[in-house]
């Protein structure tokens, strides 16, 4: 099978860890590179030494040019629905940045276009494929702990980013409590939010101009109730950049924080008829597997192989999206509020 080409749009930085993996897959070819900035372009493909690859500033004409099979979108929030609709209306697959997009709106536009297109649209949510995160997600199906009832997630970092960050307004809410939203999704077997209570403040102390904590309590599908409380202006005891986990079901419980142990751990309850039951310990087998961006692309190509929608797929990620605006617009109303995806 021939390699398939791709066009990277966005050569930022975060355009670096992408190239880097698409250089590794032998499925893949970069054959060319976008970016609104040309010498941008022109950095990367000198310093990944793509002599051959067509460079540009203007998505259309390179995708023209180059005809490829699929694009991969690492712009700003912001440019992704352009981005996206121009490669789907190309005829091209999209393997894009989280988040989908900037808005609900723009989402939802994005999301017909790739129903019309009949291509495939998949969202690089890199965390999912944590292999602590899959072992979690394996027991839970398994029915290790029984019917889940409650899953509590803590996000607290003193993160000194500045640079826009430090300027935009619900900086955690956006920019990063999408990964931990995604996640809960994940480990649960991909469920829909229903609902959400969400308080968001700027802690004393902040060097964030903007709301930067926040509490939040969702209703999700099978009646579980998931609560997230997180803060980028967190000084001292901090977790893991992937939280720490707390998920609770009829049999037992399941501990995860990557900052204290990388192998998340079950509790299960020795049936008794004590006050408190004892319970008993069991570490969550984890199996080798690719994480970050290598697992998000290998599983994109493998769904193009087998045309089919891999997990993470935009119809799906609008879900973990719109918990994000969900909580906005809680906050901004003081009020629990319906969410729909």
């Amino acid at each position: 099978m021939a390699a398939l080409k791709v066009v990277v749009v966005g050569c930022g930085g975060m355009s670096n860890p992408w190239i880097k993996t698409l250089k590794a897959e032998p499925r893949v070819e970069v054959a060319g590179l976008v970016d609104i900035r040309k010498e941008a372009a022109e950095e990367q493909a000198k310093k990944y030494e793509l002599s051959g690859a067509v460079v540009g500033d203007d998505c259309r004409k390179v995708l023209r040019k180059v005809k490829p099979q699929f694009v991969v979108d690492v712009t700003v929030p912001a440019a992704h629905k352009d981005v996206t609709i121009a490669a789907l209306k190309s005829g091209c697959h999209v393997l894009g940045e989280k988040p989908l997009a900037d808005s609900m709106a723009s989402a939802r536009k994005m999301l017909a276009v790739a129903k019309a297109t009949g291509k495939i649209y998949m969202v690089s949510q890199n965390r999912r494929w944590i292999p602590a995160v899959r072992a979690i997600r394996k027991a839970i199906a398994d029915g290790m702990l029984g019917t889940v009832s409650t899953i509590n997630a803590d996000f607290y970092l003193g993160a000194h980013f500045g640079g826009f960050r430090a300027e935009m307004e619900h900086p955690l809410l956006l920019d990063m409590a999408i990964h931990h939203f995604d996640l809960m999704r994940c480990m649960l077997g991909e469920v829909a939010p229903l609902s959400v209570f969400c308080h968001a403040f700027n802690p004393k102390g902040s060097w964030y101009k903007h709301e930067v904590a926040a509490s939040a309590i969702y209703e999700v599908e099978r009646d579980i109730v998931f609560t997230y409380r997180g803060s980028w202006c967190a000084e001292g005891h901090m977790n893991s950049w992937n939280a720490d986990w707390h998920i609770i079901g009829e049999k037992g419980s399941i501990r995860w924080d990557e900052g204290a142990c990388r192998t998340p751990t079950a509790r299960l309850a020795i049936p008794g008829t004590e006050f408190i039951l004892k319970s008993e310990e069991k570490p969550l087998p984890l199996e080798p597997g690719e994480g970050n961006q290598a697992g998000s692309l290998t599983r994109f190509l493998d769904a193009i192989e087998k045309n089919e929608q891999p997990e993470s797929n935009c119809f799906d990620n609008l879900k973990s999206l719109a918990m994000v605006f969900g909580a906005i617009k809680s906050h901004e109303k003081k009020a629990r509020v319906t969410i729909e995806a």
